[in-house]
């Protein structure tokens, strides 16, 4: 799984979801793309503005992806500072 935070400059959001849209049509075409979700915080002072989880069936599927993407062109349209890596789960918990 991938979890990439995202540090946004303020009143710059929409702008970015905008941009994450549509880096997201290009991503989701790439294989072993499975599913993403783009969490908005609901604290205005945040850190991390957006949080991103996503699922790739390999960590090549998603260094390929990531690799072709070119972050550097997508900073070009809003700037922000990204934190990306990869994570498996350690605990799972589910209410029965």
């Amino acid at each position: 799984m991938l979890i990439n935070t995202f540090s946004i400059p303020q009143g710059k959001e929409e702008e970015f979801v905008k941009m994450w849209t549509e880096a997201l049509e290009f991503i989701k075409n790439e294989p072993g793309f499975i599913d993403a979700k783009l969490h908005r915080s609901l604290d205005p002072n945040a850190q991390f503005q957006f949080i991103n989880v996503a699922h790739w069936e390999t960590r090549d599927a998603w260094q390929a992806a990531f690799d072709k993407l070119q972050p550097q062109e997508l900073t070009k349209q809003v700037s922000f500072e990204q934190i990306p890596a990869l994570y498996e789960v350690a605990v799972h918990f589910k209410r029965e």
